[in-house]
């Protein structure tokens, strides 16, 4: 797999740029009997892979490889955003990557760890790579989130989301410590913190997020004084403060505290 770099974003890759210059050759100005060092070798991403799948380089293939040689041909990840928050959706994101990737995705990881730049940056070039990339999402409402609450609807948005892939996947790499009931235990695996080891995992994570964030300010829309285009619907000070000034609008789960129990 090649990872292109873009100009624009490798000028900010900070860490990333400490190993290139660890690994490349050097020449100093000329001083007397200069003490003699090893060659580096070139930096490789797979040589940074630990058995888990995680690497100091962020999320790898390694576990898609794995299935690979197993004789999996198609395999996905699937990932949530919006477990946490007290108004809106969950939104959950299955995504298939073919096997001689070569797409622009420096510095992709956990959604949550990326800024918004890159993430948005990540979801523009998945989203418009049909020959790559494969993806789909669904999104389980708030007032379905009260009714069967929020793990099972978290289960209910990913088994759907890899159901609506165009490719039904042989096998699916989850993010979590559980495997949604209507996926076959045999052809799936859960991945605590998956969306920082495995490369399929983390772009079905900025999918998710992206997608998730967008509805956040559609909502944001509707309803201005909470704030949503900002927190996205977390418990931050601000929208508590607006959830007790105008109380809950119709998207609030009403099975989260606080405002289970107004």
């Amino acid at each position: 797999m090649a990872l292109r770099r873009s100009p624009r974003l490798a000028r900010s890759s900070g860490p990333r740029r400490a190993i290139a210059k660890a690994s490349s050759s050097s020449r100093g100005a000329s001083r007397p009997k200069p003490k003699s060092k090893p060659k580096a070798k070139p930096s490789q991403r797979s040589s940074a892979i630990g058995p888990s799948g995680s690497s100091s380089l962020g999320p790898s293939r390694w576990h898609e490889e794995q299935r690979w040689e197993a004789g999996f041909e198609v395999v996905a990840g699937v990932d949530e955003a919006g477990r946490g928050p007290l108004v809106g959706p969950v939104v959950a994101a299955a995504c298939v990557l073919s096997r001689n990737l070569d797409l622009d995705l420096d510095g992709i990881n956990d959604s949550k760890k990326m800024t918004e730049e890159r993430r948005v940056h990540c979801f523009e070039v998945l989203t418009n790579s049909p020959g790559a990339v494969s993806y789909a999402w669904h999104a389980v409402s708030a007032s379905e989130i009260d009714e069967i609450n929020i793990l099972q609807a978290t289960m209910k948005a990913m088994e759907t989301a890899v159901g609506k892939l165009p490719k039904n996947p042989d096998f699916v790499l989850v993010d979590g410590n559980r495997v949604p009931k209507g996926l076959d235990p045999r052809k799936a695996e859960a991945i605590v913190k998956g969306d920082g080891k495995s490369l399929a995992i983390a772009c079905a994570s900025v999918i998710a997020k992206v997608v998730r964030d967008g509805m956040m300010r559609e909502l944001h829309k509707e309803f201005p004084h909470y704030g949503f285009d900002k927190h996205k619907g977390y418990g931050v000070p601000q929208h508590l403060r607006a959830i007790a000034e105008h109380g809950p609008c119709p998207h609030h789960r009403r099975t989260f505290a606080p405002i289970k129990h107004m």
